[in-house]
């Protein structure tokens, strides 16, 4: 009895000693080079730095990828099951459901019901494939490759040509507006994620964006909420200023302002959080009216649909109407008269150049601007400024007063 207790501990040892010495071997073997891309791993008690690259390497080989086949792995975007395709060298990869987060889009995540992929080695070290994301027959279609380098990898995606309605039907379980708009439009994106920064790109490209049957034309002689427009209007230079501050290619764009999106996009991801919206008038008028102010890419998405429907249906004019008669200017005061009767003592259309300005530079954040007013005991100069000159037509000189030397009433 004694001598089958020594042999099993033994050889318990003998595969301790082993076991150690491999994972030695295998610690040495991913130890990472001088520059290269490092990442510190913690298997049982062992914590170690290791080469990312060389993971890589050892993660798509073959026969690493043939023993990961047929299991479901949790991962952060959701269960993926991890399949050998019938073509040779080829695997594929469902994710259902699928989710993606980011921190410059919002809170909440963007969900749709199946993302499928496909993975292939290419030349000098790539791997590449193609991607699915929703259901079959309208499915959106794309490319994808990802580059591991020394000191980072760069995941390239393209979707070409891609039917709007389609890429909208991929979210109809969350987008309801889908069931009875009539989306047209092509859609085609260019992206990178590079790693382990984080950072992404896209670069979108729409022609043709059209949207109808929302019945945003009823708005037109809708009840407003916070009253009816003045008769005198909201005067000369009220309009010009909110334009200026919070949607200077209102009279170019289509209800939606590309690059103005893309900028927000790069200044939200250097911040790590939502901080520059880039919607248009048109966008800010679907959220007062249809959607409200959740920040979720869902909501965002809904907010286009609608702000390009009415964009076309109720026209540039009646869209910037309607958007000062609504906003919100802060201490509960909805629409321009209500606020520049409170702020200013006064109806929109008498408004001077100045106090048109400063009122227009409150909309991005009135609470704080009012606050920041009471607690340093004057304007923001710089921003008032800064809307004085983007006014078009621009006001004469000696119409202008320097934010500096102004303050509104008490």
């Amino acid at each position: 009895m004694k001598t089958w207790a020594l042999r099993i501990l033994v050889a318990m040892g003998l595969l301790a000693t082993t076991a150690a010495l491999l994972l030695a071997m295998a610690l040495h073997a991913l130890r990472p080079a001088e520059g290269e891309w490092r990442q510190r791993v913690r298997v049982g008690p062992v914590s170690a730095e290791l080469s990312v690259p060389a993971l890589w390497r050892v993660a798509t080989h073959p026969m690493v990828l043939g023993l990961a086949a047929d299991r479901t792995w949790g991962t952060p975007v959701g269960p993926v099951r991890w399949q050998a395709s019938p073509k040779a060298g080829q695997w594929f990869a469902v994710c259902a459901p699928c989710s993606l987060r980011r921190p410059e889009w919002g809170d909440e995540p963007l969900t749709v019901s199946r993302v499928e992929f496909t993975l292939e080695h290419g030349i000098d070290g790539q791997v590449r494939g193609g991607v699915v994301i929703g259901d079959a027959p309208n499915a959106v279609i794309g490319r994808w490759t990802f580059a591991m380098n020394r000191a980072d990898a760069v995941l390239d995606f393209t979707f070409t040509d891609v039917p709007l309605a389609d890429a909208y039907g991929v979210l109809a379980a969350v987008v309801p507006e889908t069931a009875q708009a009539q989306i047209d439009g092509r859609l085609d994106v260019k992206g990178a994620l590079r790693l382990p920064s984080r950072t992404m790109t896209v670069t979108p490209k729409v022609t043709g964006f059209r949207v109808s049957g929302l019945g945003t034309e009823r708005l037109a002689a809708a009840e407003l909420a916070c009253g009816a427009a003045p008769a005198a209007g909201f005067g000369r230079w009220l309009p010009r200023a909110v334009i200026a501050a919070e949607d200077q290619r209102f009279h170019e764009h289509t209800g939606f302002d590309a690059t103005e999106m893309a900028a927000a996009w790069s200044t939200n991801q250097a911040r790590g959080g939502v901080v520059r919206g880039g919607s248009t008038l048109s966008q800010q008028l679907a959220k007062l009216v249809y959607t409200g102010d959740g920040r979720s890419p869902v909501r965002k998405l809904r907010e286009l649909l609608y702000a390009v429907e009415l964009d076309r249906t109720l026209g540039k004019a009646r869209v910037l109407n309607l958007y000062l008669a609504l906003a919100p200017w802060g201490e509960r005061h909805c629409g321009a008269t209500a606020a520049a009767r409170h702020y200013l003592h006064k109806d929109p259309a008498r408004l001077t150049p100045i106090e048109a300005a400063w009122l227009a530079s409150l909309l991005h954040n009135p609470d704080r601007e009012r606050a920041k007013l009471a607690s340093e005991g004057r304007v923001n100069v710089a921003r008032v400024d800064w809307v004085m000159d983007q006014m078009r037509p621009a006001p004469r000189a000696r119409d202008r007063v320097p934010a500096g030397a102004w303050l509104p009433p008490s």
